[in-house]
């Protein structure tokens, strides 16, 4: 990877930012002793913890110009699209999924503490998340801003989940959408869970990758997408082994190696 050269000051899309927030992103699914000497050593980031909480894990960095908080995804997609794990229930905003929302909240106030204890010059700061690491990212930028206590420059998430139902999507867009990159990687069936017939809906601006790599902004390409495999199945657990079925290479197309190859590929 090459140095850390990210613009701090740029809260719209940047190619560049979006290259190591993934990079980043890739990062959390390595062993902490790694993360933690690439950070200090290769990026130069002087601030640095470690975040976990029961089968939640992420990670803070900071130097004088950025923060970072970067969630893990997690090594079993089926463990957190189950039927209990996905009900509706009360959010930041409209409601959310339930497993999300307790899988950062186990995390949340050593989150504000470190934050906290990083913003030494007041930098602004940054999220990042891979699969239900982007899910998470997504809940924590909303509740910052639902008890005003920070708002995010910039969210970049990777393959995620969708998190709540209409009203969610509404507010978060209202405040945060301009600023929020979500990657959908060719046929990733991960971003197609929950269903909308759960009531469910994507948040953000959708940064579709499609199978060449090349990167769409426009909103047609990720609404062919999500009509090219219209199901009638209601639960997740039934819609997502469905589309495993449909899109072989939707578990492949999901990989963080994968999002950071293909987004590489657009700088040429």
């Amino acid at each position: 990877m090459a140095k850390f050269d990210f613009n701090p000051k740029i809260a719209g899309f940047d190619f560049n930012n979006a290259l190591r927030m993934a990079e980043m992103a890739y990062l959390a699914y390595k062993p902490q002793i790694h993360i933690k000497k690439f950070m200090r050593g290769k990026w130069r980031f002087n601030k640095f913890k470690f975040l976990s909480g029961k089968e939640t894990q992420a990670f803070m960095v900071a130097n004088d110009e950025i923060i970072i908080l970067t969630f893990r995804g997690t090594d079993s997609i089926e463990d957190w699209i189950t039927d209990a794990d996905a009900r509706l229930v009360k959010g930041p905003w409209g409601r959310v999924h339930r497993g999300f929302r307790e899988a950062l909240n186990c995390i949340w106030h050593d989150i504000k503490r470190t934050l906290t204890e990083f913003q030494y010059k007041s930098q602004p700061f940054w999220i990042a998340g891979h699969s239900l690491g982007g899910a998470l990212a997504t809940l924590a930028a909303a509740k910052f801003i639902k008890e005003e206590y920070k708002r995010p420059k910039g969210i970049y998430t990777f393959g995620q989940p969708r998190v709540g139902n209409k009203i969610f999507v509404r507010d978060f867009n209202a405040l945060l959408k301009r600023r929020t990159f979500r990657f959908v990687n060719n046929e990733d069936i991960v971003t197609r869970v929950p269903p909308r017939t759960l009531k469910y809906e994507h948040i953000g601006n959708a940064c579709y990758l499609d199978n060449s790599g090349k990167l769409h902004r426009d909103e047609k390409w990720w609404r062919q997408f999500l009509d090219s495999s219209v199901s009638t199945a209601v639960r997740s657990v039934d819609r997502f082994r469905i589309l495993r079925e449909e899109y072989p290479n939707g578990i492949d197309d999901h990989s963080m190696h994968r999002y950071i190859k293909r987004i590489k590929a657009n700088f040429t």
